[in-house]
């Protein structure tokens, strides 16, 4: 979840959408799981429809349109409050107006209006995607709209990426996330909308997003129940152009849409003599499976391809880690050539009880039995003890594993117990050797 700053422009947000066929309109967005709140006809016809977070007014109006509007309370305020600060209106209401609408464009023309707060109008309660827990992406079951998915953003390609960010601050947003591949963009939020910021040319309209781990099988089950207008975007994306020529991403999260959002992931490092050991926490575990695209996480993880990244995923969707259990795993990249040549780590960390366990294995076969994981576990173990605050280290490992146990005696493990019928590999139900290492031990070696 975000630190998002406090909305400035008003207290409700929507996209305002015009149609010349407000009923064909509803009817394609009840398809995309959205329900109708209210309709009048006065000042002119209009329809507000919610999927649960995303509020849409549809408008009458033959001409294509789509503003960020703000329902406000206090306007005369809000507004006297953006002039002062240079900010130009390209249309104000009239004194004798019923409802004040002002309206603004950013510097590539998105609309943006003002509106006097409508009674009976709501904010949805959600959760967005920022409101939620990153690892709640990977639980459709979680997502309010069970149809499309979470909304993301609403995408603005814009030609100069600064100058957009510099305006949209005087509104009240925050740069949330920033990334220069595949080209510059940027996340940015007041606390109620969300705006993506491209600056590219692979599109050139306002686009709302929404992604989902199971993408593919709901623009399936959109097109079976009658829903056209859609353009493949990727082996799993799509973009479904609506009756009124306003577009919606449909994305997949960990798949296509994420080989334009490639974070920049920063780890902290542990230097030994031959490598780097590149720590994940299970905050850079978020970032990774929720914005990272599975070429890109088979490469920084480096696992062999699809199938152990099948077992990742599944890992992580299924919780790993919880309010008192928690994890540390390194990536041991060689610095001769900087290739990911296996994992050394700590996971079933009890922090309340200060203990964990180690765990190690070489996935590059090649680079076994030349004192890597030697060098490894002595660092890991020393962080475990001088950072993690850990009194007590755990280590497993079956009784035919002699290298294991090599690894661990050279570190100053010694073997605890034999624990039987603990452990199961391919089916077959095996033990396993308790080895343990105190911090006092540690210490006094």
């Amino acid at each position: 979840m975000q630190n998002l700053p406090t909305p400035i422009l008003g207290e409700i947000t929507a996209f305002t959408i015009t149609t010349p066929d407000l009923e064909k309109s509803l009817a394609c967005y009840k398809k995309l799981g959205y329900k109708e709140l209210y309709r009048a006809e006065w000042p002119f016809p209009w329809i507000q429809i919610t999927d649960g977070v995303v509020l849409i007014m549809l408008r009458k109006d033959a001409k294509p349109y789509l503003a960020l509007t703000y329902y406000v309370k206090d306007i005369d305020k809000v507004t006297a409050d953006l002039v002062q600060k240079g900010i130009k209106f390209e249309m104000k209401p009239k004194k004798t107006d019923p409802v004040k609408r002002w309206l603004l464009r950013s510097p590539d023309g998105m609309a943006i209006s003002l509106v006097n707060i409508i009674e009976g109008f709501e904010q949805p309660a959600g959760p967005g995607m920022l409101q939620m827990n990153p690892e709640d992406y990977f639980k459709p079951e979680k997502y309010v709209n069970k149809t499309c998915g979470l909304f993301g953003e609403l995408a603005h390609p814009v030609a100069d990426l600064e100058k957009s960010i510099e305006f949209w601050q005087l509104l009240g947003f925050k740069t949330l996330s920033r990334f220069t591949s595949p080209y510059p963009w940027a996340i940015l939020s007041d606390g109620l909308a969300i705006v993506g910021l491209h600056q590219t040319k692979e599109f050139e309209y306002p686009a709302i997003t929404y992604f989902a781990t199971d993408m593919p099988v709901k623009i399936a089950a959109l097109k079976k129940a009658g829903l056209t207008g859609f353009t493949p975007k990727g082996p799993s994306d799509e973009i479904l152009t609506t009756p009124e020529q306003q577009h919606i991403f449909l994305f997949s999260l960990g798949g296509g849409v994420a080989e334009t959002k490639k974070p920049e992931v920063k780890p902290r490092i542990i230097e030994t003599e031959r490598m780097l050991l590149k720590e994940l926490t299970p905050e850079i575990y978020n970032e990774l499976f929720t914005t990272y695209a599975d070429e890109d996480l088979i490469s920084f993880l480096g696992l062999s391809g699809p199938d152990e990244l099948a077992t990742e995923k599944s890992n992580w969707q299924q919780g790993m880690t919880t309010y008192r259990i928690s994890f540390r795993l390194f990536l041991l990249t060689e610095k001769e050539t900087g290739k990911v040549i296996g994992r050394c780590g700590i996971h079933n960390w009890y922090t309340i009880h200060k203990r964990a366990e180690i765990g190690y294995t070489m996935t590059d076969s090649s680079m076994k039995q030349k004192g890597y994981m030697k060098e490894a576990v002595a660092a890991i173990v020393r962080y475990g003890f001088e950072h993690l605050g850990l009194n007590r280290l755990e280590a497993f490992t079956g009784p035919a594993n002699i290298a294991s146990q090599k690894v661990l005696k050279g570190a100053g493990f010694v073997h605890e117990a034999t624990l039987l019928a603990r452990y199961c590999h391919e089916g077959v139900i095996g033990d396993d050797l308790c080895y343990r290492l105190l911090k006092t031990v540690y210490y006094a070696l």
